[in-house]
């Protein structure tokens, strides 16, 4: 028998969703891990850089931890949804089909190539038929980037010199 939670989203779907995002979740920690054991300093030059350590390690802490973040709202929606009170869920149901934006965010600040836990994950979130269209691009706009874009230094806002100084 098939459980609808709202909006037609059925608990066997949600479970999927969670063993994919929990799976993806420990993917992209491991490559925390990895980019962590690096080293990075947390300087003001290496912060400003797209694709940098600093960047990339920024990023894939943005994805792992928005990956468990991710997996506990499913798990709310879930637990609500398995105790007959599905209609606690309000717009949980339709917001977790949007995915979460540390992809997008933590995956744009990242160096390149991804390193292959990172793409395994997203390869992992790719076949979960539970989100949007539109948060599936994301995913794959960050699988097939060149490069980091994040931050642009075009929108960096350099101080004048005082005056009187030279640079």
């Amino acid at each position: 028998m098939e459980r609808e939670i709202d909006i037609d989203i059925d608990i066997d779907r949600l479970v999927t969703a969670m063993r994919a995002v929990d799976e993806a979740g420990r993917l992209f920690e491991e490559a925390l891990a990895v980019y962590g054991a690096r080293g990075p300093k947390r300087t003001t030059e290496d912060f400003n850089v797209a694709g940098g350590p600093v960047q990339t390690l920024q990023g894939a802490e943005e994805m792992a931890l928005g990956a468990r973040r991710f997996l506990t709202e499913l798990a709310l929606i879930a637990g609500y949804a398995t105790a007959g009170l599905g209609d606690r869920v309000g717009g949980r149901a339709e917001a977790a089909r949007t995915g979460f934006a540390a992809i997008r965010g933590g995956g744009s600040r990242m160096a390149r190539p991804l390193l292959d836990p990172t793409l395994r994950g997203l390869r992992l979130l790719l076949a979960v038929d539970l989100f949007d269209p539109a948060f599936k691009a994301e995913m794959e706009e960050v699988v097939h980037a060149e490069q980091a874009t994040y931050p642009d230094p075009s929108t960096f806002r350099i101080p004048a010199p005082a005056a009187g100084r030279t640079p």
